[in-house]
């Protein structure tokens, strides 16, 4: 005698053995009625309703046909506004919406997409681990809201944990971090850099709020990829962000064009800003070790256009030990993390 296993016609479940050929078997989760042959005897029931919407207060947006509700605001840039959001649908995920506030943006918009593209493709040494590092693209396209005029829009994967920029640093540690929190974070920020420039990329505005930090697992991230440039370009930085002007060196203002040197001056002046110092100059507080004080300083100026950051990284390892001794982890916190 064959067997064979019964589904239900009505949701797929398992039936349970009929006793005879003609038995009516009913389908404990749907209810429906089915004969031993697999015949439907009774109508299957209706598709059950969808669940009730998440949160029908908040504001939804759509970016090439998938619908998005909006969480909250997580950064506003001199361009755009960066929102955390989820998928409008039962199987969801969380992403980063990144809205362009102008329409002549858009070309903008669209080459940072590109440039995050190439880099998830790239075959440089560690690609595995520090692509996931970079934002990861979803979608792009026109953010359309109802009422609203549709702006671009990009859509990036949400990484977990990594909510805070240097800037909100500054804000919680008023008077500059801890050096040793500064060195783990200037170690991350250059093995990034090392990858995205042998990737063949530069990203020209290492600045506080593009730099975000992972306090447990003392990660880091890159965001901010819009005036990103082919490495060995010889064009001037596609728009300089004059709020944050002591952050750049003094040849992209005349002109230049961005390169590994200033991507390594610019994420110096960054550590040393968070640090409690002064970006333009350097200059760190007094309770900043000298080994890493002096390093700093010589960083903070690009001394040609061509710099290893992986090579770098072992200079602040070594001016590291020199202040500090041994290395060991050091807890850093931040409200919300333990």
């Amino acid at each position: 005698m064959e067997t064979r296993l019964l589904k239900c016609p009505g949701c797929g479940a398992n039936l349970p053995p009929p006793s005879s050929i003609s038995s009516i078997l009913t389908c404990d989760y749907c209810g429906a009625m089915v004969s031993a042959k697999g015949v439907t005897v009774w109508p299957r029931p209706a598709r059950p309703a969808d669940d009730p919407p998440f949160a029908p207060d908040r504001p939804r947006v759509t970016v090439e046909d998938t619908r998005y509700v909006l969480l909250g605001r997580l950064g506003r840039g001199d361009s755009s506004d960066v929102f955390l959001a989820r998928r409008d649908a039962r199987l969801t995920e969380m992403v980063v919406i990144k809205v362009a506030r102008a329409l002549a943006d858009a070309d903008l918009s669209s080459d940072e997409y590109t440039t995050l593209e190439t880099l998830q493709g790239s075959t440089a040494q560690g690609a595995e681990h520090f692509t996931r590092l970079l934002p990861q693209p979803v979608a792009r396209g026109l953010a359309k809201e109802a009422g609203g005029t549709p702006r671009p829009a990009t859509v990036y994967r949400w990484a977990s944990g990594f909510q805070h920029a240097f800037t909100e640093l500054r804000e919680v540690y008023a008077e500059g971090i801890d050096p040793r929190a500064a060195v783990w974070m200037w170690k991350r920020a250059l093995e990034l850099l090392g990858f995205v420039h042998r990737s063949g990329y530069v990203h020209g505005a290492v600045l506080p709020p593009h730099l975000l930090v992972h306090p447990r697992d003392h990660g880091l991230m890159l965001v901010g990829w819009t005036h990103a440039l082919p490495r060995g370009g010889r064009g001037s930085a596609r728009a300089l962000s004059t709020a944050h002007r002591a952050f750049y060196p003094e040849a992209l203002w005349r002109g230049g064009a961005p390169s590994t040197a200033t991507d390594a001056a610019m994420c110096a002046r960054s550590l040393v800003w968070v640090l409690g110092g002064d970006p333009s100059t350097g200059t760190t507080p007094t309770r900043v070790p000298p080994p890493l004080a002096d390093l700093l300083r010589a960083q903070c100026e690009p001394a040609n256009d061509d710099v290893d950051a992986w090579a770098l990284k072992e200079q602040v390892s070594a001016a590291a030990h020199e202040a500090f001794g041994p290395s060991r982890f050091t807890p850093f916190t931040l409200p919300g993390w333990r």
